[in-house]
């Protein structure tokens, strides 16, 4: 197995006499056929091997020829590693037979005999390097340098570049591309640590498929691997990333998230985390990495990126919602664990890996991510910290017999799910861990082409306090409905979403359900507040009333309107919303604080609104004119000087445009707007 060391100064402190009675060995212990390779910022570097185990071998560097001890000693040692480091470790335990890796996809594998080392530099520099072997258990490696053996003659010209993974095999079963990314313990501007050592590999597989089709990303379960994943919603032309989550430990995984700093991948077991430790985000940065290498180099289409996966993986996307609502379309996640920090545990063996890799609750460790660990890694906090942004849509699966991943934890999650307005469609049923999919109540709700209904360039409606709810109790799974769900009853249909600077239109229906019994017909009517997320262009404002009108489509009556004004989170809530199984048409804009209607006042002048008041950076700036023709909205100091236009032209009903204050000095302007003789004046306040 490969070893690998941080980074130190090669430093041979060692007593003359022990170098000269290892002197007898110094020519059989010589690295020959050295040989290095740089590429999209990445240097491979391969050996011979000596003959037999038992060998560590350090690789090291220079911006000089390594040719003495001096050169040696001012050299810079990258890794150790141990026999058969050409030999790839996962792959072959996955397939049950030897198999080494490729440097390049032009290349064949490598021979199990050669060494192999992948350093990822962080500056562009002229570098030479050279392996020393060292018999384990003789304590010192042997010095002897020989020019094209084991050093390199002619310099490497290294560049900071992002890698890309490199492709290993086809596979038949499961059928995809295997794919290798080397990894660093030291970031660059372009690539950032993935992992606490150096030079580790991580596979990821690849369903390849069309010019704009969707890209889903797949996670497996704790203690699986990405042979797991290998598989989309099946939609036709989807590209589909299986990405590995594995660590050498009696941990098995990292939930897709990372480990603390000092955590030890060479020890089967490690202690628990102790206060004033730092938990790195490893492999979400990885996750993301690979996401960036897909939009780089794949024709997929950027706005259906779906992430999805069972049990640790239904976490995976989860979280990865949660994370990056601006990247990810939506989530389907069935069985995940969504609560790391919850207590009391429901499987003990968990909670003592975690605490091995990020330290207790107690402590809750700070992250690279900007959170907490029990922050960034549970469902209730992210509820309420992200609460302004939100999450991607989430349909997720759970069982009240999941002794694996827990009920309680999904109860806590959903109180705070509700209160935040974060939405989501939830289903559970008497299913455990363990119960095939096909023999669960809501099977056939699972599809995961469901996910096609969400684009990340397109809001949505998030649901709470819907009336058709079913109730999930206390946390006990007695006190829940058997079979039941959080918003399965209510829909939308995306085709309807009319989304501008100010108004948010959507169209809603009630849904019917199927379980494996049968089809539970749609409610007639409901009611659920409906809180717009995810919104591209429409304005919400603090301070700022809203008006909304609820229109049934059967018959276009008004049956309901009102005034709403978004809470301290500017997260703007239409509550009690009519919902119809005929559909219902929700539409929500900005209202006036003059105290006088846009319609009575634009009869007789032009009705000027703004979005917020005062304004540091834009605002919605929108007219209502009392009729049709030339109009101009213009933009005064109070002195009196015109500063700016902000429209001219032939005007009638509403116009729309966007007021910044990009070029004006923080002060009081005045906004006129004119259309033959009847005008209006705003007063308006620029901040910094």
């Amino acid at each position: 197995m490969p070893r690998f060391r941080l980074t130190t100064p090669v430093v041979f402190a060692s007593l003359v006499a022990t170098l000269l009675s290892f002197t007898a060995a110094a020519q059989a212990a010589t690295v020959t056929g050295i040989k290095v390779e740089h590429r999209e910022g990445q240097t491979f570097v391969t050996w011979d091997n000596l003959p037999g185990n038992g060998w560590l071998y350090h690789v090291v560097s220079a911006g000089v020829p390594i040719q003495d001890n001096l050169t040696l000693e001012n050299a810079v040692e990258l890794a150790q590693v141990g026999s058969q480091s050409a030999v790839d470790q996962r792959i072959s335990s996955l397939l049950g037979q030897t198999l080494t890796y490729r440097i390049d996809e032009t290349q064949p594998p490598l021979p199990v005999e050669r060494g192999l080392f992948v350093a990822t530099p962080v500056v562009g520099a002229l570098s030479y390097y050279a392996v020393l072997a060292e018999r384990v258990g003789f304590g010192n490696p042997d010095r002897t340098l020989v020019m094209g053996a084991n050093s390199t003659v002619d310099p490497l010209l290294e560049q900071v570049a992002k890698p890309r993974p490199i492709w290993q095999r086809r596979l038949t079963s499961p059928v995809g591309e295997d794919y290798v990314l080397w990894t660093t313990q030291t970031p660059s501007p372009v690539f950032p640590a993935m992992c606490n050592l150096p030079g580790r590999a991580f596979h990821v597989g690849l369903i390849k498929g069309a010019k704009n089709g969707a890209l889903v990303l797949h996670g497996h379960g704790r203690g699986g691997n990405f042979f797991n994943s290998f598989i989309g919603t099946g939609m036709p032309g989807e590209w589909v990333l299986s990405i590995d989550d594995y660590i050498p430990t009696g941990d098995f995984s990292s939930f897709y998230f990372g480990y603390e700093a000092n955590y030890d991948l060479e020890q089967p077991t490690n202690f628990p985390r102790v206060d004033g430790g730092m938990i790195v985000d490893y492999t979400e940065q990885r996750v993301m990495y690979l996401l960036d290498w897909a939009n780089r180099t794949m024709p997929h289409d950027p706005t259906r990126v779906y992430a999805m996966g069972v049990s640790m993986g239904g976490s995976f996307a989860f979280f990865l919602a949660w994370h990056h609502p601006d990247l990810i379309a939506g989530s389907l996640s069935v069985i995940p664990k969504i609560c790391l920090g919850y207590r009391p545990d429901v499987y003990p063996d968990l909670r003592t890996s975690l605490d091995r890799m990020w330290g207790s609750p107690e402590i809750d460790l700070p992250t690279t991510a900007g959170e907490r660990v029990f922050q960034w890694m549970d469902g209730r906090e992210q509820a309420r910290i992200s609460r302004n942004r939100g999450s991607a849509p989430i349909v997720a699966f759970a069982g009240l017999n999941d002794n694996i991943v827990g009920w309680s934890e999904k109860v806590a999650y959903f109180q705070a799910m509700e209160a935040n307005r974060s939405g989501g469609s939830w289903y559970w049923d008497p299913r455990d861990h363990y119960t095939p999919h096909e023999q669960t109540d809501w099977y056939p709700m699972m599809a995961s082409r469901q996910l096609y209904k969400y684009k990340n360039n397109q809001s949505y409606p998030a649901f709470s306090n819907c009336s058709t709810n079913s109730s999930f109790g206390n946390g006990d799974p007695v006190t829940a409905d058997p079979i039941g769900n959080i918003n399965g009853g209510i829909d939308f249909d995306e085709t309807t979403i009319d989304e501008m600077w100010l108004h948010w239109d959507v169209t809603l229906r009630t849904r019917g359900l199927t379980t494996v019994d049968g089809i539970l017909a749609p409610a007639e009517s409901l009611t659920a507040d409906v809180t717009p997320r995810r919104l591209q262009r429409f304005i919400v404002a603090e301070h700022v009333f809203y008006r909304y009108e609820v229109r049934r489509l059967s018959d276009d009556a008004l049956v309901q309107e009102g005034m709403v004004q978004p809470d301290g989170d500017a997260v703007l809530t239409i509550p009690a919303v009519k919902v119809y199984g005929s559909g219902s048409r929700l539409t929500v804009f900005p209202s006036t604080t003059t105290g006088v209607t846009p319609d009575l006042s634009a009869r007789l002048r032009p009705h000027v609104s703004l979005s917020r008041n005062p304004i540091a950076n834009k605002a919605s700036l929108t007219v209502q004119w009392p009729g049709e023709g030339d109009a101009v909205v213009e933009t005064f100091d109070m002195q009196g000087r015109r500063v700016r236009t902000e429209f001219t032209g032939h005007a009638r009903g509403v116009t729309e445009h966007t007021f910044r204050t990009a070029g004006l000095a923080p002060g009081i302007y005045m906004v006129n707007a004119r259309q033959g003789g009847k005008r209006t004046t705003r007063r308006v306040t620029v901040l910094k």
